[in-house]
C-alpha cells in the first residue's frame, strides 16, 4: 500500500505527494470522457500535466493515446482520423497545431486545455479512493489501456492495442521478479513520454511501486543534472546517444589526465564495481550522488560505450523491445551485464529464431494493431508469435544478442551483410569533423551521408568538407575494416538527419536525401570551370569511355567512380602507354581526386601519346613465374557429393551438355543467383575435367588461413588488390595453357532474380585469347537460396549449357558482353 504522504511527483522546486497527485487526476477526470471505449489523446510536451491528463483517463477507464508533442499538423491529423478520439488532452503550446489538424481530420472532438486545470487549486478536491493505476493489480485484464502510435521509422504509423496485461507483465517483471522498481527508487522523467518506453519506466512503473517520479524541464545537460540532484533520481532512461554524449565527454576528460588514464585502464581490467565507484565516485556525486541504474532502451548501445560505464561505476542496464510488447522483450539483470547482450527474455515470454529472425510469444503481446487486422496477421503467425523483424542469437544460458535488423541490413551483391548503425558508430567517433553520420547503400558501394562539425567546417566550401572528411575519416576508417565495409563515398549533409523523438534513424528517408544531394552536388560540379591541360583531358575522357558516366575534376578514384580491379588495371595501363610513367593500382585512391592524379601524371611523364590498353599485349605478357592452385581428389569429390544433394533436394535438371567443348581452352560465364552457383556450375561436367575449370574469387571470399588454404586446392585463382596485373594474368596463364574458366560476368549476386549488367572481363579474355564463351544460364537458384537466407529450400533449379559464343576480329568487348546476357535472359524469359 502506498504511502499517500510521500513525494510522488518532484518537477523543479514543487514537489508534490501521492495524495494531492491524486487529487490533481481526479480534478482532470471530470473532464475527461467516461467508459472503456472512449479514447482520449493528450498531445503535449513532458509536465506535470501530462501526467495529470495521462491517468485521469485511466481514473475515467479509458484508453489513452500520447501523441509526440512535436508532431506537425499533418501527423497529427492522420492520427485523429485513424483512432476518432472522443477528446483531447492538449498543451496551450501545442494547442494551434492541434486546431489545425482537427480542421484537416474533418473530425469533431472535446479540446481540454491542460494549462487551464494544471496550476489550478485543490484544497477541496477529495482524495480519490480509487489508485488510477489499480488495473495493472487486477488478473489478466484484457482491456485496451493505450494504444500507442509506432515510431515511423518505415513510414506510416500504426496504432498499437496494449491491454492493462500486457503491460503488468512487464511492470511485475521489473519490480517483483527483479526488484529494479522499488519505492526507495525514483525514476527520471526525461524522454518523451508518447514512447511506451519511458512511459512505461519513467511514469507507470516508478508511481505504480512507490517510488515516485522527477521531471527533467529539457534535455540539455544542467537540467539533466540539477534534476537528478534535487530528486535523488535513482533510475534513469536514456537513448543510445545519450550514453553516449555522456560517456564520451567524461572520457576527454580522463584522457588529458595520465593518471586519470592509467586508472581508467586499471579499472577496465580488473572489472571490480566496488573499485570503479571508489576511483570515479566524483562521476556518479555529479549524477545527484543517488544513481543506482543507467537503463538504455531504443535502440542497441555499442559495446565500448556500455563497458566504459561500468568503467566508470555506473550500473548499465540495456532493455530491448517493440512498442508491440509493452515493451520489454529482453533486459539484463543486475550484476548480469554483457556488453552487447540484451539479456534473458522477460518472464513468461517464449522466444524462438525463425531463419534467424527473433520471434516471441506472451503475456507482453499486444492485442493487435488499431483497426488493421491483415497488418497485425502479417506480423503475427497462426502459433501467436510475432515477428520482430530482429536478427539474433542465443548462448546456452538463453541471453540474446541481436545481430542486425532484417529491414535494416545492408545486402551488397557480393552477398556481405552490413549493419549500417556499426559503422555508424565508428564514423561518429571522428567527433571533431563528424556531428552525426548515416550509412546507405549507393547502387553496389557504401555511401555515408556524414553532418559535418559546424565550428569545425564553418569557414570551408563543401567540395573542401569532402576532402577533408576523405581524408581525415573515410581514409582512417577504410584501413581498419574489410574491404567490403569500406566507405565508398561521402555526402556532405547540412541539418540533421531525420530521426524518430528516441532517436532512432528513420531510413526509409534516406534513399531521397541521398538523390537529392547528389543532384545538387552535379549541379554544383556542372558550374565549377574543368581544368583544362592535357593530362587531365586525356584521363577524363579515358575514364568516361571505360565506366560511361560523368567525371569531375574533384572525383576521387574509390570513393567517387568506384574504379573496380579492372577498371585500375586499364588506366595503369593507358597511363603507361600514354604518359610513359607508371602509377601503381594500390596507389590511385592515395590521391584526392581525378585532377591530382591528372598533375602527377604532368609532372612524371615521359612522353604524352594518346593510346588505349592494348589488352592483347597484357594477357600475352610472361607468366612463367606465376603459380596456379591446384585440385585433388576432394574437390572433385565434394562437388560430386553437392550434385547429389542438389537433384535429391532440388530436383537439378542439367541441360545442353553438349555444348561444353570436349577439349581445349574456354569460358564458362554462369548467371550469379546464389552462393550455390559454383557447385551448381560443375554439376553438368564430366569427373575427369573437374580438374580442368578454375574459378576466381575477390580477396574478401578467402580471408583467414584456412580459407586462403582451400582456395589454393579449390582451383580458385584469388584476385590480389596488391597485384591485380598479376591476377588477370594467371587467367591468362589458365586459358593459354589449354584449361578452363568459370568467371560470373555479373561480378556478385542478384538482389532481385533478376541480372544485373554484366561486367567485361571475361569478355576481354575470350577475345584476346580466342577462346569460346559458354553461356551459362541457371535458373530457381534464387529461390532456392536467396539473399539473406540461410538455409537452402526444396526449390526446382535448372542449369542449361548454351550455345558456344565464338569472338571474332570485328566484335567489340561490349558485343561480346551483350551476346552472352542476352543469351541468358532470353533463357531465363522462358
Amino acid at each position: 500500500m502506498i504511502n499517500l504522504n510521500k513525494i510522488a511527483l518532484i518537477a523543479g522546486e514543487h514537489r508534490m505527494t501521492y495524495s494531492e497527485l491524486l487529487q490533481r487526476v481526479a480534478q482532470f477526470a471530470r473532464q475527461t470522457p467516461k467508459g472503456k471505449e472512449t479514447k482520449t489523446v493528450i498531445f503535449s510536451e513532458n509536465r506535470e500535466g501530462w501526467a495529470y491528463s495521462f491517468f485521469s483517463v485511466w481514473l475515467q477507464e479509458g484508453i489513452a493515446v500520447p501523441v509526440d508533442a512535436s508532431s506537425t499538423v499533418g501527423d497529427v491529423a492522420y492520427i485523429l482520423n485513424d483512432c476518432q478520439p472522443d477528446a483531447v488532452w492538449v498543451s496551450k503550446e501545442r494547442e494551434p497545431v492541434l486546431r489545425d489538424a482537427i480542421r484537416e481530420a474533418k473530425i469533431e472532438t472535446r479540446v481540454l486545455l491542460i494549462d487551464d486545470y494544471e496550476k489550478m487549486s485543490v484544497q477541496d478536491e477529495p482524495t480519490s479512493s480509487i489508485l488510477p493505476w489499480a488495473a495493472l493489480s487486477e488478473p489478466d485484464n484484457d482491456d485496451t489501456a493505450l494504444i500507442i502510435y509506432t515510431s515511423g521509422t518505415t513510414g506510416s504509423p500504426k496504432g498499437v492495442m496494449l491491454s492493462y496485461a500486457n503491460l503488468k507483465a512487464n511492470v511485475h517483471s521489473v519490480s517483483y521478479d527483479v526488484p529494479i522498481y522499488t519505492d526507495k527508487r525514483r525514476a527520471l522523467v526525461l524522454l518523451p513520454l508518447h514512447h511506451v518506453l519511458p512511459l512505461m519506466g519513467s511514469l507507470i512503473a516508478p508511481l505504480y511501486m512507490g517510488g515516485g517520479i522527477a521531471i527533467s524541464p529539457s534535455l540539455s545537460g544542467p537540467d539533466i543534472m540539477d534534476t537528478l540532484y534535487r530528486g535523488k533520481v535513482g533510475i534513469m532512461i536514456g537513448v543510445p546517444r545519450l550514453w553516449q554524449t555522456l560517456y564520451v565527454g567524461i572520457k576527454k576528460k580522463i584522457d588529458q589526465s595520465v593518471v586519470a588514464r592509467m586508472l581508467f585502464a586499471l579499472c577496465s581490467t580488473v572489472k571490480w564495481r566496488p573499485l570503479s565507484r571508489l576511483v570515479f565516485s566524483s562521476v556518479r556525486k555529479k549524477m545527484g550522488g543517488h544513481i543506482d541504474y543507467c537503463v538504455c532502451g531504443g535502440a542497441a548501445l555499442d559495446k565500448e560505450i556500455g563497458e566504459g560505464l561500468r568503467t566508470l561505476g555506473l550500473d548499465v542496464l540495456e532493455g530491448y523491445g517493440m512498442t508491440e510488447t509493452a515493451p520489454i522483450i529482453a533486459f539484463t539483470r543486475p550484476g548480469d551485464y554483457i556488453p552487447g547482450c540484451s539479456g534473458l527474455p522477460l518472464p513468461g515470454v517464449d522466444c524462438k529464431l525463425v531463419n534467424g529472425e527473433l520471434c516471441v510469444k506472451g503475456p507482453n503481446l499486444m492485442k493487435g494493431y488499431y483497426n488493421r487486422p491483415e497488418e497485425t496477421r502479417e506480423v503475427i503467425d497462426s502459433d501467436g508469435y510475432l515477428h520482430t523483424g530482429d536478427l539474433a542469437v542465443f548462448d546456452s544460458v538463453g541471453h540474446i544478442t541481436l545481430t542486425g535488423r532484417t529491414k535494416e541490413i545492408i545486402v551488397l551483391s557480393n552477398g556481405k551483410n552490413v549493419q549500417p548503425s556499426e559503422i555508424e558508430y565508428k564514423l561518429e567517433k571522428f567527433d571533431k569533423c563528424v556531428k552525426e553520420a548515416a550509412v546507405v547503400q549507393d547502387n553496389d558501394m557504401l555511401c555515408a551521408i556524414i553532418v559535418p562539425q559546424p565550428a569545425w567546417a564553418a569557414t570551408m566550401t563543401d567540395d573542401e568538407i569532402t576532402a577533408q572528411l576523405k581524408r581525415e575519416v573515410l581514409e582512417p576508417y577504410n584501413l581498419t575494416v574489410s574491404a567490403y565495409k569500406k566507405i565508398m563515398s561521402v555526402l556532405v549533409y547540412h541539418g540533421e538527419l531525420p530521426r524518430t523523438r528516441l532517436e532512432k534513424l528513420q531510413r526509409y528517408k534516406l534513399g531521397a536525401i541521398l538523390k537529392e544531394e547528389q543532384g545538387a552536388r552535379n549541379k554544383e560540379h556542372e558550374q565549377v570551370p574543368e581544368p583544362d591541360f592535357e593530362e587531365y583531358l586525356l584521363l577524363k575522357r579515358f575514364i568516361e569511355s571505360e565506366k560511361g558516366l560523368k567525371v569531375h575534376a574533384a572525383d576521387h578514384i574509390e570513393t567517387d567512380l568506384a574504379l573496380d580491379s579492372l577498371d585500375k588495371i586499364s588506366l595503369q595501363t593507358f597511363i603507361e602507354n600514354t604518359f610513359g610513367t607508371s602509377v601503381g593500382v594500390d596507389e590511385m585512391p592515395n590521391f584526392p581526386n581525378v585532377e591530382a592524379l591528372a598533375r602527377h601524371v604532368a609532372t612524371q611523364k615521359t612522353k604524352m601519346e594518346a593510346e588505349d590498353v592494348d589488352w592483347h599485349q597484357l594477357l600475352h605478357g610472361p607468366v612463367d613465374t606465376l603459380h596456379l592452385p591446384t585440385a585433388g581428389f576432394t574437390y572433385r569429390f565434394v562437388s560430386r557429393l553437392l550434385k547429389c544433394l542438389f537433384v535429391c533436394y532440388n530436383r537439378l535438371t542439367i541441360k545442353g551438355r553438349e555444348n561444353i567443348p570436349e577439349k581445349g581452352a574456354c569460358i564458362l560465364a554462369p548467371n550469379h543467383q546464389s552462393f550455390a552457383d559454383g557447385p551448381l556450375t560443375l554439376a553438368g561436367l564430366p569427373w575427369n575435367t573437374l580438374g580442368e575449370y578454375f574459378f576466381y574469387a575477390t580477396e574478401e571470399h578467402v580471408r583467414g588461413e584456412y580459407r586462403r588454404n582451400l582456395a589454393a586446392k579449390s582451383n580458385v585463382i584469388v584476385m590480389e588488390r596488391a597485384n591485380l596485373k598479376n591476377s588477370i594474368l594467371k587467367l591468362a596463364k589458365v586459358l593459354r595453357e589449354g584449361h578452363r574458366i568459370i568467371i560470373f560476368p555479373e561480378g556478385a549476386r542478384t538482389h532481385d532474380g533478376e541480372t544485373v549488367p554484366f561486367k567485361k572481363t571475361f569478355a576481354i579474355l575470350a577475345k584476346e585469347l580466342g577462346v569460346p564463351i559458354v553461356p551459362v544460364c541457371i535458373k530457381g537458384a534464387y529461390e532456392a537460396l536467396p539473399r539473406g537466407s540461410r538455409f537452402m529450400r526444396p526449390k526446382h533449379i535448372e542449369v542449361t549449357y548454351l550455345p558456344r559464343i565464338a569472338p571474332s576480329a570485328e566484335q567489340t568487348y561490349e558485343e561480346l558482353t551483350r551476346r552472352t546476357e542476352e543469351a541468358i535472359n532470353q533463357k531465363l524469359q522462358i
